[in-house]
C-alpha cells in the first residue's frame, strides 16, 4: 500500500515536473566523505536543510532529530535528549563508546551523546546516512551516522544579524551572529544566551525542577590559498548550569541539578583531492543531589566527569576518468576522569585509542547511469582501566581486539533522476573499557569484572530502495533489514561472584523508510512557495533473539515503536514563511519502573501520540524579521520516555535585525 501510494503520487506529478525550471542538486558529504550529489549515493541519506532549520520550532540539534522523525527519540525534561534510534539502533544514555548510533561534529567524533548541547543557531545542516557505516566512520555506526555541519563564511562583505525571543515558562533568548569573506578570508561568529523556568504539563501541573540556563559562543575561521586550497579553525562554547533533574512522577526530585560545559576545537586543511584534520572536545559534567527522593541518593553528593575526545584524520582521493577510490586513515582518543566529593566515583578513569585504516571505491559506466561502490576496513583498539581516586580496590588492566568491517552499494538511473540502489554491509561496536578489562570493587560491595574474551557487537544488514528527485518533487522510498548478533549483555556471574558481561544473541530489525516532498505552488508558476512533506519510518519486524530478554519480557523490543512519522506543509511568499507539522509516534514496548504500579518490572503498552508545531516569521522590510513559534499546537498530554512528561503549549515570540 505505502508503495503504491508513492507511485500514484510520482505518476499523478510526473508531467508538470518534466517542464519545471531545474534546480541545483543537493550535495551531500557524509555518505561516502566525498561531496557529491545525493542522487549518485547509492546508500540512504537524509537531509535536514538550512530552510528547515530556519523555520524549525527546534532550540537545538535533539529538537532537530526529534521534529524531523530521523529516528525515535527518548527525550527528558530539562536540557538532555537522550537516546536517538535510527533503524532499532540507539545512542547510549551517558557513554559516547556505548552507542550503537554515530553522532558527528563537520565529519569528526561529537564527544558527546546530548544534542541539546549544540544550539541550533551555529548548524548549517545535518545529514543522516541510514545503515552500516563503520566502514568509513569505525566503531559505533551500526544503525547509522548523523552528521551536524556547522555554519561559515560564505558571501562576500560582512553580514550579520542579532535577536531576541521571549515565551512561555518565562523562556527568554538573546542571540548574535556575524559573517562573511573579505578576499581569501571566511569568517563566522555567533554568540547566544537563554533561560527557561520550570514548564507545566497537561494532567500535572507544574513540573519542578525543568528549568536551565545555558550560552554559547562559536567561531569559524578560514583562509584559500593557490590553487583550491583552504585551511580553517573551528571553536565551539556551550556551557548549560542550574539544568533541573526532576525525575520520574512516581519519585519527583525538586532539587537535583547538574551543570555540563563542552568546549571544542578543530581544525581542517584541505584540497580538491587530499583532506586532513585534528580535532579536540572536552565535556564536563557535574551532577548534584540535593536530598533524598529515592534510596539510592546521598545527600549534597556532587560527582564529577570529564570526557575528553580527540582524533586526527587525513584522506586521499584518486580518481581516472569517472572512477575514483579514497584512501584513509583515522585516530580517536576518549579518556575518562570522573570524582566524587562522598564515596568513591561510580565508574573508574579509562582510555580508549582507536586506530583505523578504509579504502572505499566507486565504479560509474554507461555515462553516469550505474554506479558501484565497494568499501572496507581494519580497526585496531586498546583500552585501558587507570587508576582511580576512591576506588582503592581497582586493578589497572588494559586489554585490546581489533575487526574488520565491509559493505558495497548500486545505483541505477532508470531515466535522469529516477533511480533504484541497493547496499549491504556489516558494521560494529567495540566494547568499552569497562566491558573489557575492569576490576573492582564498588563502595555498595558489587565487584565489577570486565571480560577480556568479548567480541564486539556486530550487525549485518541490507536496504534497496528507490527514489526520484527532479525540481520540485523530491521522494523516496526503502525497505531495510538488520541482523545485530553478539549484543554485550552485563550480567551477575554466580561463580565468579560479580558483575560481568558476555555476548548474546541480538536482534532482527527490518521495515520501510520513506518521504516525499512536492512544490505545489512553485511548480504550477505560482510565486507563492506551497510545499507539502511527509518522513516516515514503519517497522515491520522488531524483535530481539535474546532468549533470557524473549522469557522475561517477550518477544518485541522494547521502546521501538511501530511507526514514526512527522507530516506538514511550507508555505512562503516575499515577505513571509510558515510551517506547519506534525509528529507522531505509535505505541511501544516499555519496562513499568514505578514500584507502586502493579505492573513493576513489567513489559506494558506506552500510548502513541501525535504534537503539531507552528514556526512563522514575517519580514516588512528588508532588515527587519519577527517571528513566532507553538510548540504542541493542540495542547496535548504526551510523553517520549514513560513518566515523565512534556510541557503543555509552548508560545515563543522574537525580533532580528539584520545588516
Amino acid at each position: 500500500m505505502i508503495f503504491l501510494f508513492f507511485l500514484c503520487f510520482f505518476l499523478l506529478f510526473y508531467q508538470p515536473i518534466l517542464a519545471a525550471e531545474t534546480q541545483l542538486d543537493e550535495i551531500v558529504v557524509t555518505a561516502t566523505r566525498i561531496e557529491e550529489p545525493k542522487k549518485d549515493v547509492p546508500y540512504s541519506v537524509q537531509v535536514i536543510t538550512q530552510e528547515e532549520i530556519k523555520n524549525s520550532t527546534a532550540k537545538n540539534a535533539g529538537d532537530l532529530i526529534t521534529e524531523s522523525a530521523i529516528g525515535h527519540i527518548h527525550k527528558y525534561p530539562g536540557l538532555l535528549t537522550s537516546k536517538i534510534g535510527l533503524r532499532g539502533f540507539w545512542t547510549d544514555l551517558f557513554d559516547d563508546l556505548k552507542s550503537r548510533v554515530l553522532v558527528l561534529i563537520n565529519g569528526n567524533r561529537a564527544g558527546t551523546v546530548n544534542l541539546a548541547t549544540i544550539p541550533i543557531d551555529d548548524i548549517e545542516r545535518i545529514e543522516i546516512v541510514k545503515g552500516p557505516a563503520s566502514v568509513l566512520y569505525g566503531s559505533s555506526a551500526m544503525g547509522g551516522v548523523i552528521n551536524i555541519i556547522t555554519k561559515q563564511g560564505k558571501e562576500e562583505g560582512i553580514h550579520g544579524s542579532a535577536g531576541i525571543e521571549s515565551g512561555s515558562w518565562q523562556f527568554w533568548k538573546t542571540k548574535a551572529e556575524l559573517n562573511g569573506k573579505k578576499g581569501d578570508f571566511d569568517f563566522y561568529l555567533s554568540g547566544s544566551r537563554s533561560a527557561i523556568d520550570d514548564y507545566s504539563a497537561k494532567n500535572y501541573g507544574k513540573i519542578e525542577n525543568t528549568g536551565y540556563n545555558d550560552e554559547s559562543l562559536s567561531a569559524r575561521l578560514g583562509y584559500s590559498f593557490f590553487d583550491k586550497q583552504h585551511i580553517s579553525f573551528g571553536f565551539q562554547h556551550w556551557k548549560g548550569w542550574k539544568i533541573g533533574s526532576p525525575g520520574a512522577r512516581y519519585s519527583p526530585d525538586p532539587d537535583d541539578y547538574k551543570d555540563i560545559e563542552r568546549n571544542r576545537f578543530d581544525l581542517e586543511y584541505k584540497t580538491e583531492t587530499l583532506k586532513a584534520g585534528y580535532y579536540f572536545t572536552r565535556d564536563t559534567r557535574e551532577d548534584y543531589e540535593g536530598s533524598i527522593a529515592g534510596a539510592w541518593e546521598t545527600p549534597n553528593d556532587i560527582t564529577l566527569k570529564k570526557t575528553t575526545t580527540q582524533g586526527a584524520s587525513i584522506q586521499k582521493i584518486f580518481s581516472i576518468d569517472d572512477h575514483r577510490v579514497i584512501i584513509g586513515g583515522q585516530w580517536d582518543r576518549i579518556e575518562i576522569k570522573s570524582s566524587r566529593n562522598k564515596g568513591a566515583p561510580y565508574n573508574p578513569n579509562s582510555e580508549y585509542d582507536s586506530y583505523g585504516v578504509f579504502t572505499e571505491g566507486r565504479l560509474s559506466f554507461f555515462n553516469k547511469k550505474l554506479f558501484l561502490n565497494a568499501g572496507v576496513r581494519y580497526d585496531y583498539f586498546e583500552n585501558e582501566i587507570l587508576p582511580t581516586e576512591g576506588i582503592n580496590s581497582l586493578k589497572p588492566r588494559k586489554e585490546s581486539l581489533d575487526h574488520v568491517t565491509i559493505r558495497g552499494g548500486i545505483l541505477y538511473k532508470i531515466i535522469e533522476n529516477l533511480s533504484i540502489k541497493a547496499n549491504a554491509g556489516t558494521a560494529f561496536r567495540a566494547p568499552a573499557p569497562d566491558e573489557l578489562a575492569a576490576d573492582y570493587v564498588s563502595s555498595w560491595g558489587t565487584h565489577y569484572l570486565g571480560n577480556p574474551n568479548l567480541k564486539p557487537e556486530k550487525s549485518r544488514s541490507y536496504d534497496v530502495g528507490v527514489s526520484y528527485a527532479k525540481d520540485f518533487l523530491n521522494t523516496e522510498l526503502t525497505f531495510f533489514n538488520s541482523e545485530f548478533r553478539d549484543k554485550i549483555l552485563s550480567y551477575y556471574d554466580s561463580i565468579l561472584n560479580a558483575q560481568t558481561f558476555k555476548n548474546v544473541s541480538g536482534a532482527t530489525i527490518q521495515g520501510i523508510e520513506g518521504s516525499i516532498s512536492y512544490d505545489i505552488g512553485l511548480s504550477s508558476g505560482l510565486s507563492l512557495s506551497l510545499k507539502p512533506f511527509v518522513n516516515f519510518t514503519y517497522h515491520t519486524r522488531y524483535s530481539t533473539k535474546d532468549e533470557s530478554e524473549i522469557q522475561k519480557y517477550g518477544k518485541t523490543l522494547q521502546y521501538t515503536p511501530k511507526c514514526i512519522a512527522s507530516f506538514g506543509i511550507m508555505a512562503g511568499k516575499d515577505k513571509w514563511d510558515l510551517r506547519l507539522i506534525a509528529n507522531y509516534n505509535a505505541d511501544e514496548k516499555v519496562v513499568d519502573w514505578n514500584p507502586s504500579s502493579k505492573n513493576y518490572g513489567k513489559v506494558v503498552d506506552k500510548s502513541d501520540f501525535t504534537v503539531v508545531n507552528l514556526k512563522g516569521s514575517y519580514r516588512p522590510v528588508k532588515n527587519l524579521e519577527f517571528t513566532l513559534s507553538v510548540e504542541n499546537l493542540f495542547d496535548r498530554a504526551y510523553e517520549y520516555v514513560q513518566y515523565y512528561p512534556m510541557p503543555r503549549r509552548t508560545i515563543t515570540g522574537g525580533v532580528r535585525w539584520l545588516f
